[in-house]
């Protein structure tokens, strides 16, 4: 499984994932050219990507979602598909429902965030046998994975709850999105035995430190760890 960051913050987020014969496209939160030219930017016509999933309907993830509709079916809970007016092909899940899209097997579980409906996943890579958790925008991961290996996993690291608390205007961000110290508890708590990359996403624009957040994840875990950045790309 290949994975890859064409955008990741509080300003937009999208992602790859891409095996042998499926390229997935994670979260649309960026403008249709713009994603676009991101994907010829790593090789991949738009035209080449099976699906998008989305976590919800917030702007910085399904941005681009009606666009795509209209070429790909849009994955996502029922109560967030429902919540994006004039998708065309529209794909809602169950939580725990699985679906096939090409050789990836998606399994969607709920997420604690500001909307209902908002959700991360399960992906497994069928032919590679590998598994990648994905969650993001939450204050928290409400499951227990510790019986679940994971190959790869994406996890919110959105702010340093120091930085955060100090404004006002963000407190709101603070209590439902994950901090440094939430991500490094959820991760204490799962099976990393097989992990070969952790991947840190929608790290705040004002109130994150990547270098630190790097760090302090990858002592915690002992496995390699990169932080996804806003313009694309990864540092770590």
């Amino acid at each position: 499984m290949d994975i890859y960051c064409l955008a990741s913050s509080s300003s937009g987020n999208a992602f790859v994932i891409k095996n042998s014969d499926t390229n997935l496209l994670l979260e649309a939160g960026l403008e249709y050219k713009e994603l676009v030219h991101k994907l010829n930017h790593i090789g991949i016509r738009l035209s080449q990507v099976k699906a998008v999933a989305i976590s919800h309907e917030h702007g910085d993830h399904a941005k681009a979602a009606v666009r795509l509709s209209k070429l790909m079916p849009v994955i996502g809970s029922y109560l967030t598909l429902s919540a994006i007016r004039n998708l065309e092909s529209r794909y809602p899940l169950n939580e725990w429902q699985k679906a096939i899209i090409g050789s990836f097997r998606l399994t969607p579980f709920y997420v604690d965030h500001d909307v209902i409906g908002a959700c991360g996943y399960i992906i497994e890579d069928l032919p590679a046998k590998e598994k990648l958790l994905f969650i993001t925008d939450t204050k928290l991961v409400r499951y227990d994975f510790s019986k679940t290996r994971f190959d790869y996993v994406m996890i919110e690291c959105n702010h340093v709850y120091d930085y955060a608390i100090k404004d006002k205007f963000l407190r709101r961000k603070a209590i439902t999105h994950m901090s440094l110290d939430a991500t490094k508890e959820a991760l204490s708590k799962m099976n990393l035995s097989k992990t070969k990359a952790i991947y840190l996403i929608h790290l705040s624009d004002t109130n994150s430190d990547e270098e630190r957040m790097i760090r302090e994840v990858r002592e915690l875990t002992g496995r390699p760890t990169y932080a996804c950045l806003k313009d694309g790309g990864c540092h770590g």
